[in-house]
């Protein structure tokens, strides 16, 4: 859970000087509140609104996206701070995890296809080089992943060359193999590449008669 920062609103001065301003108005300035409530930043005594921090508290003083001074303890910043770093590490986490996941789904899926060839993981590709639908590296979202044969498969009325996919002959739409330029493998919550899973309806449904049903 992130850490919500207590701001504090703060009068400007009644005349504003120019000078005064081009220095302020960037960034944060360390001040210390004042036993009548105000806060001096850059020689000039500003007023805080309302409810203040007490007397002797540690601030920064800057200017907000709306145009108004605001000021937070210390304090409260640091801890503000931590709740972000806090919370960015357990995105990043649960990032980690959702990416083994996956890597351990794959694994577990592709191993049970045990083909008497060598065969990896491919895309059809379209004549400019890229996948159908592709985001400019040759991947998208939608990217189906085929079995790529790397050596001639015949079995009964199943005729493959070097190249082919499983699901479709070189007669067909096979296009080119994915480039080995673009990221053909996934990568898991530790930036280790494995094979993506094959995803290709038809090609899981030719490959039933391989697929080792004890390792479901």
């Amino acid at each position: 859970m992130s850490y919500s920062l207590q701001t504090y609103p703060v009068d400007g001065p009644n005349l504003l000087d120019p000078f005064w301003f081009g220095k302020v108005r960037l960034g944060q300035h360390e001040g210390e509140i004042a036993a009548d409530g105000s806060v001096t930043v850059e020689g000039v005594a500003l007023r805080l609104r309302g409810q203040a921090p007490a007397p002797g508290t540690a601030v920064q003083v800057w200017l907000n996206g709306s145009g108004f001074f605001v000021c937070a303890s210390r304090e409260e910043i640091a801890k503000a701070e931590q709740g972000r770093r806090d919370e960015q590490a357990a995105h990043a986490e649960r990032q980690r995890q959702r990416l083994n996941a996956m890597r351990d789904d794959a694994k577990a899926f592709n191993v049970r296809l045990e083909l008497p060839v060598k065969w990896d993981a491919g895309i059809k590709d379209v004549l400019s080089g890229l996948s159908e639908h592709a985001m400019g590296d040759g991947r998208s979202k939608s990217t189906v992943e085929h079995i790529y044969l790397f050596e001639a498969l015949t079995i009964g009325r199943l005729t493959r060359t070097v190249g082919d996919l499983l699901c479709t002959s070189g007669s067909g739409t096979n296009g080119k193999r994915w480039s080995n330029k673009v990221v053909e493998r996934c990568h898991d919550g530790e930036g280790h590449p494995y094979q993506p899973k094959i995803t290709c309806k038809a090609c899981i449904a030719a490959a039933q008669r391989w697929t080792n049903e004890g390792s479901k």
